[in-house]
């Protein structure tokens, strides 16, 4: 890629990050117009849809030659970012784009500019070159992904999906944040994600005097008890499911032996332990491919510290795996809950205060699969893709329910270690590599020349 068109694209992403767009409350705006007012530069066209004050959502499309041909979305990618709770720990100003030691530092470099701003380019690059795609590219910005796409992608779904092509041709898309290399010349791609339901049980106690807790109905020893038989249902009895597994080793080349070990329900409790004493990062993750997952993270009770609670509550987050639907849950919570099973009241949490969606998940072999490992190729010839549903939920949840196969897909620098990704997205001194933005320009080019 010229040089000049990867300096362009750093300046892009200097600009998204010292637009501040900080969800809540949002003010996409500001970068929705930095990116139009980019694309106009390039003689490229786009429409802004605001979905509330100071809040919009941007698309692009360059059409197809054929009205029978598969698209390509780049995109949901937002412009929205989490808050920055500790300025003063940061080594840079969270806001000022620095570029420092091969980097771009700044709060959503990671999650996720550095693709919005590689996107933009591509997509701008394409258009100049007068590219004829079989079938349409679409370029779709949104806002609001980091409090759950309600006036994002979610919005843009429901009242302008035909600016999407999905309604008269199969897209595909690709949106964040696949693209690691987990071990040489191995690839993950983001093929699904697990599903979140924020739930509050709440227990009943009878009040009575604190200096005589003897047999007492205390709200608290329920929801104690209730945190501890809800982890451990989690960790040793509820069902296993290893698809996810099975297509994460074999993506990895695990030898035979290995991989029927660990995808094996019954040992894989074991193997969990035995790994847990040598690199507990990887069994954290096989334990959430595995199972849905339940993790008791809020207690509530009692209003004065002499009197028995006559009332607590507990709430919990619930990772659900593709196909697992609310009544699934709800079904495994009680009957990890034993005999408090009969008496807990069960609050769904609304989407305002946490997010709540369902597991999706597309396919780990398909002609688009084939033409993302290929587009890896054009930079690290021996590439080879590992799929991976994500334990967190994205904006590509709202396009695989309207069956636009969705990927994780980007181009990290192969020296950047995993850990450094995971702790830095949504941390302290997050930032980018300059390499990782050329090589994320050049994947998504590739991809729309090699797809479309």
């Amino acid at each position: 890629m010229d040089n000049k068109h990867i300096e362009e694209t750093y300046q892009l992403l200097i600009e998204l990050i010292q637009n501040k767009c900080i969800n809540p409350p949002g003010d996409e705006m500001k970068s929705i117009r930095t990116i139009e007012k980019f694309l106009k530069s390039k003689r490229v066209s786009c429409k802004i849809f605001e979905s509330a004050k100071n809040r919009a959502n941007l698309v692009a499309v360059i059409p197809g030659t054929n009205k029978e041909d598969s698209g390509l979305i780049f995109g949901p990618s937002h412009v929205d970012v989490v808050p920055v709770t500790k300025p003063d720990d940061w080594k840079e100003n969270p806001f000022g784009g620095v570029i420092k030691d091969g980097y771009i530092w700044g709060r959503g470099t990671l999650d996720m500019l550095f693709i919005v701003a590689s996107q933009v380019q591509a997509f701008v690059l394409l258009s100049q070159e007068k590219f004829k795609p079989k079938g349409d590219l679409v370029l779709f910005i949104v806002a609001d992904e980091e409090t759950g796409g309600v006036w994002g992608a979610d919005w843009m779904i429901k009242n302008h999906s035909n600016e999407l092509s999905i309604n008269n041709r199969k897209m595909f898309a690709v949106t964040e944040a696949g693209g690691v290399q987990i071990s040489k010349d191995k690839f993950v791609i983001i093929n699904g994600e697990k599903g979140a339901t924020s739930l509050k049980l709440k227990f009943q106690g009878t009040p009575g005097h604190g200096s005589a807790p003897y047999s007492s109905d205390n709200a608290v020893h329920k929801v104690s008890k209730a945190a501890l038989y809800l982890t451990d249902y989690c960790d040793n009895k509820i069902p296993i499911d290893t698809t996810f597994i099975r297509n994460l080793v074999k993506g990895l080349g695990m030898n035979f032996i290995l991989r029927s070990l660990i995808t094996n329900k019954k040992l894989l409790p074991i193997i969990l332990k035995i790994l847990n004493k040598k690199d507990p990062e990887m069994p954290k993750v096989l334990h959430s491919l595995s199972r849905m997952t339940i993790s008791p993270n809020i207690i509530q009770g009692g209003k004065k510290i002499n009197i028995i609670a006559s009332e607590a509550s507990l709430e919990i987050d619930v990772r659900t795996l593709p196909g697992q639907d609310y009544d699934y849950v709800v079904f495994h919570v009680k009957k990890a809950l034993k005999e408090l099973a009969d008496e807990v009241i069960i609050k769904r949490v609304e989407a305002e205060e946490g997010i709540a969606s369902t597991g999706t998940a597309s396919p780990v072999e398909s002609d688009f699969v084939t033409a993302m490992k290929n587009a890896i190729r054009k930079d690290f010839p021996n590439a080879s893709l590992v799929p991976l549903i994500a334990s967190g939920a994205t904006d590509g949840r709202f396009l695989r329910e309207k069956n636009v196969d969705t990927y994780g897909f980007a181009l990290f620098n192969p020296e950047t270690p995993m850990n450094e990704i995971v702790s830095l997205a949504h941390g302290v001194d997050e930032r980018i590599s300059l390499k990782t933005v050329e090589l994320s320009l050049n994947v998504y080019y590739n991809l729309a020349k090699e797809f479309l």
